[in-house]
């Protein structure tokens, strides 16, 4: 077969619309700078990329490779500052929060709202791309008002979480002030985080439903509804 004889290659304008980067290029790359004070004395400084300010919380870690909307909704992290073990977070952006599936609940989080106090990661991509992106991740954290730090070494961070388990920490955005009094310091632990995360009334999915289920919700995932009501 001649390939020189083949047609040039024109791009489908619709696919190239549905696929093409979704933030605009003016989207800058954050600049402002915190620190995470840890109660072990260690302070790491990255760079803000979320609501900007200061805030305190458990810090802990996930290991998954995408679902940073689905890990941030996810109640169980109430009051904990999440470290995300992926090298590269927000590249593609956050899904609509106004979408809802056939039951009423948001269709992409896995509840109402963010219960990370924060987000630690090492690359943030303020740019990003994808079919169902809404938003960048900084501009949802912001709407949320959750601080999140980028430029961290989460893999050290990692580690010191595995070998002395979870830290209180501090998002410090004045990068002046002194490590904070951890011995002061609300440990959540301490709090009722089921009382805050409990719904407050009874709720009914999938009305006329042959089988009931009766789930006693202390933060349960919006998916573990769907697939009870399925």
């Amino acid at each position: 077969r001649n390939l020189s004889r083949r047609a040039p290659f024109r791009p489908n304008p619709r696919l190239a619309t549905a696929f093409s980067t979704q933030s605009s290029d003016d989207a800058k790359r954050p600049t402002a700078k915190a620190n995470l004070h840890l109660e072990d004395g260690t302070t790491i400084t990255g760079t803000s990329f979320g609501c900007h300010k200061s805030v305190e919380g458990e810090v802990v870690f996930a290991t998954g490779m995408v679902g940073y909307p689905e890990s941030l909704t996810d109640p169980s992290y109430q009051g904990q500052i999440l470290t995300l073990t992926s090298p590269m977070v927000g590249n593609y952006g956050v899904p609509s929060r106004k979408t809802m599936d056939e039951y009423g609940l948001p269709a992409y989080f896995e509840s109402h709202k963010i219960h990370a106090s924060g987000l630690m990661v090492q690359d943030y991509s303020h740019h990003y791309s994808h079919w169902n992106a809404a938003s960048s991740l900084g501009d949802w954290l912001k709407e949320e008002g959750v601080p999140g730090l980028c430029d961290i070494d989460t893999r050290m961070l990692t580690k010191k979480i595995r070998e002395k388990g979870a830290l209180l920490g501090r998002i410090e955005i004045d990068l002046d002030a002194p490590a904070p009094d951890f011995t002061n310091m609300v440990n959540p632990n301490a709090k009722h985080l089921v009382d805050e995360v409990s719904i407050k009334e009874p709720k009914v999915y999938g009305q006329g439903n042959p089988i009931k289920v009766l789930a006693v919700d202390c933060g349960m995932k919006y998916n573990i509804i769907r697939l009870l009501v399925k």
